[in-house]
């Protein structure tokens, strides 16, 4: 890679730096699919998910907002 080219953020996480990418539009490359980033990325909105989830259903039970 020339020294004059910037390495940009991963579309999926802002805090890590993508090697792949070219351009600044957001576009998902086959190879995504199968990064690591992108596995973290998806177990982390699981886990979000699961808690969202978890808070609703305290808040039906309970009648009590958090």
């Amino acid at each position: 890679m020339a020294s004059s080219e910037k390495l940009l953020t991963c579309v999926f996480l802002l805090d890590v730096l993508c090697s792949y990418r070219r351009s600044e539009k957001v576009t998902i490359m086959a190879r995504c699919w199968k990064c690591p980033h992108y596995v973290r990325f998806m177990r982390e909105m699981d886990e979000e998910d699961e808690r969202m989830m978890n808070e609703v259903d305290e808040e039906r039970r309970t009648g009590v907002r958090k």
